[in-house]
């Protein structure tokens, strides 16, 4: 039976992974003024999350747990596409905060608005009951991944 249950659930976790990058990919595709792969598309919702204060390089590359000089090649990137601002911090001459410009706030704002319909058609799948099991077992299941257990053994 664990054989079964690890197959199937592995089965279950690839095939989930594989539809949302798929789901997102569409989703960028369809829009044709977003010119954004879905690395920069999470980068932009990343600096999103703190629309006033910005992010540091730093902050991102921790969120996104990718290498500071690579999130500055793609920092840089969207600058140029006129996503994002980078600006000095006032408290500290030699930290960068980066911003969303407005064309970087309205892609952020009808990506969010994407997930959030994703979600409420999840939603519409499940009972009361189901919906709070469903949330209790993510939770759980995040947790485990946070930790980053099931790293090679």
């Amino acid at each position: 039976m664990e054989k079964d249950f690890t197959h199937v659930l592995n089965s279950i976790l690839v095939e989930a992974y594989h539809n949302i990058l798929r789901m997102e990919e569409e989703f960028l595709k369809k829009n044709n003024r977003i010119n954004l792969s879905i690395r920069e598309m999470h980068l932009i919702e990343c600096v999103g999350m703190d629309k006033e204060n910005g992010k540091t390089v730093s902050e991102i590359a921790d969120y996104l747990k990718v290498a500071r000089p690579s999130v500055t090649v793609m920092v840089n990137k969207l600058e140029r596409k006129g996503y994002l601002e980078k600006q000095g911090s006032e408290t500290d001459g030699r930290m960068v905060c980066v911003h969303l410009s407005r064309e970087g706030r309205k892609v952020e704002t009808y990506h969010r608005q994407y997930h959030m319909n994703m979600v409420r058609e999840i939603e519409k799948e499940f009972d009361k009951e189901e919906q709070e099991y469903l949330i209790r077992t993510i939770n759980k299941l995040n947790e485990f991944f946070k930790k980053g257990a099931g790293e090679a053994k």
